[in-house]
């Protein structure tokens, strides 16, 4: 192989890589998720996500999927100074941030209602 091919093919392992790391790293670049939170939910909350602090954001984020009553969903950035919010987040680290048991908090939720 000549020495050209061998820079070619290294350049295009590089550019490879670093297509690679933007590309994961999407999610993180700009700012927060949630640009104006709501304080107050009502409603009946069928997930949540919570969002560490992070490059282009130094706070934790709660959006919660709500259940519309006409069976749609909808996505909702709860303010994490409500107590309702705080709740969630004390029950997020409880689980040990397991994705899997997210259940128990909203169904503790639920049962608190």
């Amino acid at each position: 192989m000549a020495p050209s091919q061998k820079r070619c093919i290294l350049l295009l392992a590089v550019m490879a890589a670093v297509c690679i790391q933007l590309h994961q790293a999407h999610d993180f670049l700009g700012r927060c998720s949630c640009l104006n939170p709501i304080m107050f939910i009502k409603g009946s909350i069928s997930d949540f996500e919570v969002l560490e602090s992070r490059p282009g954001c130094d706070k934790t984020e709660l959006i919660v999927t709500m259940n519309n009553p006409n069976n749609s969903t909808e996505k909702l950035c709860m303010n994490t100074v409500g107590k309702r919010a705080k709740a969630f987040l004390r029950c997020w680290e409880r689980i040990n941030k397991d994705a899997s048991r997210k259940t128990e908090c909203i169904d503790r939720k639920k049962k608190a209602e």
